[in-house]
């Protein structure tokens, strides 16, 4: 994307701005020596991840506008049964359960309609019938088709389709139109198709004359768009009686991203290419294990022709065409100068869903697959499935260089299953990098210990707000044991709104510990990377879109930034913080309440105390105006403030009263229900604070929690396990100690968790090779700015002029969006003081990187 060169006149203001933050600004000081070199960082550390969640692929990067274009949308996926508006998998052993045990995973059926995405439409005097029908199927690949009985054409009788949530329709753009009609021969009707407007104008037409031909026909026509709607639809009407069948309709825009046929959506195509990401992993995920093993993800129903090629079932609830296939993806790959990294399914479903999976006896067939899917890649055409993808229209081999196992898979029988494969592939390929998963969280010795041989690790790292700043030394405590690290999702996607700034500074971090680590994280890669406004499946994604309109969230521009400016290697650096104490306030200030969640409990004797005096004391019989009962039922129950109601999210507070540092002790009961105790504090208003939740997990830990929007809950520490569930009808004292920047939290007085609000500043240097620039980068996520003074050791010359890149916002809860989708975003300077020892204002809420000239 571009950068922004400010012109004079905001540059003077900016000055002035960085002048006046002098003065107030907290101070901070980088040492780099530059003669002392730390770990490399990988080549390969930024790439890009693409799975078929929320519409990325259909709806979205695949530029197909027709949605349900074989019919096939309302099929029910193979093994699986419909009960009460539920997709029901068989329910056979799940993977990962011992002794058997079955998951009760379901998937809500939102399939309303037979043939979902059409409907009839009809003018005056006109009538037809509409009707899924598996007569005459065009192919196995799509059974289905529409029947359509015109009994009376009048002005207009014919079937509609409004794309995905509405057609984007551009004046002067050519659209490439296709369907297959069936007849008896009998029918020689017009079929006219049209792209017609939200308010029914239309946009551009073509009309065809069927003859009297028996069977299946296809039809082919371009138009071009003389008017422009964002919200358009296709409508195809027919002008005789009769009956007819209709099958695979494709509408597609000429201009995709480089032209290709089949292509993509330019604008989201670019957005991926603007990264430049060293690899994509495909195509999952979740997705590549299916939400049961019958109805799992197969690369070879995503080759050849795209009338041909079988639906896939996405675990996230539609049926996704394959039209973005295997060739369609490496080409991607090749078009953007990205390897292509494969995920293969191990004969295992998603564990998360059903966790269905072959038997051990019957993977070979797996492994051929996989072994299939590297050959059709990178084989020679005399190879038989090499020969193929010749065949399909690319002699050349794909840049395909790793294969994953398996996605979000651990623990020694998914080792044993690891090194069968690993085995078969790495004797017929040893050029191919094979990566391991470690399953939904960190690379785990429950997993490795059962492996013969890792190349790289995939661990997957969804954090709350600020779990990369309290944890910035993760890498740090890893053996170094000749693997590598491979973090193939990750994002902070908790407390962050949408994917507020908050996300983006936290974001930020973690790309520091890993590029500081870079001796053993050699891969990472954003996760979801895509996703449709209208169906999101996951809360925060890095790029989001409707049928017209497209925006990337600020860390999009972060990763950019951070990928620009990828040091090969690191240099020693020592950040030290100079903060003032006296101005230091407390970051908890703020009010006090009771909340639950699934649970009936009672809060009583709730006493703040501040320097050791008593500032305020609960009476609920004689002063109950005092606290707002925002959401649950809550009663007065003897001298007790009771929720009664189950729910999430329940908040009762103390109106009009806010507290420093002090103590909070209360009384706490629990009733009935699945966890226990919740104790809201430091509330800005009632969807914003923070609580220590005691019995999270159905009543069997505790953590301290950040709440945002009301809902929106992210744990602020690690899951603690408490020392016994809480009991039911028993009163327990509850003790916060609430400090400026630390809170601890005790059970009948005993510590059982403790909170710090973490350094909210870092900075790492390092050294490009080839052009021997110093790059610094550095994070402040506080809310004030910070006088940074950076020195640099054993360099004989830094030219004084440097390149400064700044992204930055007001505060951490803002966020671009459709209607200002380029509101933060970094902006390039030059800054003319740079030496061996030079200040710089870091404005808060931002991230920096400095590019230092070293070479006269």
């Amino acid at each position: 994307m571009k950068n922004i060169f400010m012109n004079k006149k905001l540059w003077l203001m900016i000055a002035a701005f960085f002048h006046a933050a002098i003065l107030i600004a907290q101070h901070a000081s980088l040492t780099i020596n530059a003669s002392t070199l730390g770990n490399p960082v990988s080549a390969t550390l930024h790439g890009a991840f693409f799975e078929e969640i929320s519409h990325a692929g259909d709806g979205g990067l695949y530029a197909e506008l027709i949605q349900n274009r074989g019919f096939e949308d309302a099929t029910i996926p193979q093994g699986n049964t419909l009960e009460d508006g539920f997709l029901i998998p068989k329910r056979t052993p799940h993977f990962d359960m011992r002794n058997g045990g079955v998951s009760d995973w379901k998937l809500p059926w939102n399939v309303t309609s037979d043939y979902p995405g059409w409907y009839p439409v009809t003018g005056k005097n006109g009538g037809l019938t509409l009707s899924l029908s598996i007569n005459h199927p065009l192919n196995t690949a799509t059974p289905h088709n529409l029947k359509i009985t015109i009994s009376k054409p009048g002005m207009l009788a014919g079937v509609a389709n409004t794309g995905y949530w509405g057609m984007n329709i551009i004046r002067g753009d050519t659209y490439l139109l296709s369907f297959y009609l069936w007849t008896d021969g009998s029918y020689g009707g017009e079929v006219k198709a049209a792209l017609y407007s939200k308010d029914s104008a239309i946009l551009g037409s073509h009309s065809f004359l069927t003859g009297r031909k028996a069977g299946w026909v296809k039809y082919s026509c371009t138009i071009t768009a003389k008017k422009m709607d964002s919200h358009a639809h296709l409508v195809l009407s027919f002008s005789k009686k009769g009956t007819i069948y209709l099958d695979f309709v494709s509408l597609f825009p000429r201009n995709t991203y480089k032209n290709r046929p089949n292509g993509l959506r330019k604008d989201l195509a670019q957005y991926i290419a603007n990264l430049h990401p060293a690899f994509i992993r495909w195509p999952g995920g979740c997705y590549v294990e299916g939400m049961n093993i019958q109805s799992a993800f197969d690369w070879k129903n995503t080759i050849g022709p795209i009338e041909k090629r079988p639906e896939t079932y996405s675990p996230w609830g539609y049926w996704s065409t394959n039209g973005f296939g295997f060739d369609e993806y490496l080409r991607f790959c090749e078009d953007i100068g990205a390897k292509g990294l494969f995920v293969a399914n191990v004969g295992v479903s998603c564990e998360m869903r059903s966790g269905t999976f072959i038997p051990d006896d019957s993977l070979q067939s797996y492994i051929q697959n996989a072994l299939d899917a590297i050959e059709y890649a990178t084989g020679s055409i005399t190879s038989k499935w090499g020969n193929l993808r010749a065949h399909n229209g690319h002699p050349k081999p794909y840049p395909l260089e790793y294969i994953e196992l398996g996605n979000e898979q651990s623990g020694p029988r998914y080792a044993r299953r690891y090194n069968w494969f690993y085995n078969a592939i790495h004797t017929k390929y040893p050029n191919i990098h094979i990566i391991a998963s470690m399953g939904l969280g960190d690379v785990n010795h429950y997993t490795l210990d059962s492996m013969q041989h890792v190349q790289i690790a995939d661990e997957h790292a969804y954090k709350a707000a600020f779990w990369a700043m309290s944890n910035y030394n993760h890498f740090d405590k890893y053996r170094r044991d000749g693997y590598k690290v491979y973090v193939g999702e990750y994002a902070t996607n908790g407390g962050v709104g949408r994917g507020n700034m908050n996300a983006t500074l936290s974001d930020a971090v973690y790309i520091l510990s890993m590029e500081h680590n870079g001796d053993l994280v050699s891969m990472s890669s954003y996760a979801p990377l895509l996703a449709n406004v209208h169906d999101e499946d996951w809360p925060v994604n890095l790029i989001n879109f409707d049928a017209s309109k497209s925006y990337a969230r600020i860390s999009y521009y972060m990763i950019q930034m951070m990928a620009k400016s990828r040091a090969d290697v690191n240099l020693k650096s020592k950040l030290l913080l100079q903060q003032d104490a006296l101005k230091k306030r407390s970051i908890f200030d703020g009010g006090v309440g009771f909340a639950t969640w699934d649970t009936q409990a009672e809060y009583k004797d709730l006493e703040v105390i501040q320097d050791g005096k008593t500032v305020y004391r609960s009476d609920f019989l004689n002063r109950p105006n005092e606290w707002a009962k925002v959401r649950g039922t809550w009663d007065i129950q003897d001298s007790a403030l009771a929720e009664t109601a189950s729910g999430a999210q329940t908040l009762a507070y103390l109106k009009g009263r806010s507290f420093d540092t002090y103590t909070l002790n209360v009384k706490a009961r629990k009733l009935s229900g699945t966890n226990a105790f919740i104790i809201p504090f430091a509330i800005k208003n009632s969807n914003t604070f923070l609580r220590a939740h005691i019995g999270s997990w159905v009543n069997s830990h505790c953590t301290f929690e950040t709440v945002a929007n009301g809902y929106d809950v992210s744990d602020l520490i690690t899951q603690q396990r408490l020392p016994y569930p809480i009991v039911t009808g028993r009163w327990y004292n509850i003790r916060l100690e609430v400090m400026k920047d630390s809170v601890a939290c005790y059970l009948d007085d005993k510590l059982i968790m403790t909170y710090k609000e973490p350094r909210k500043l870092f900075a790492i240097a390092g050294k490009d090779n080839k052009t021997g620039d110093i790059i610094i980068k550095m994070v402040n996520a506080y809310n004030t700015p910070y006088n940074m003074e950076v020195k640099t050791l054993n360099e004989h010359y830094i030219n004084p002029r440097a390149l400064m890149q700044v992204l930055s916002a007001p505060n951490g809860n803002v966020e671009n969006s459709f209607k200002e989708p380029e509101k933060y975003i970094p902006i390039t300077k030059t800054i003319t003081n740079a030496s061996k020892d030079f200040r710089i204002i870091l404005p808060a809420y931002s991230v920096s990187v400095i590019r230092l000239k070293t070479v006269q």
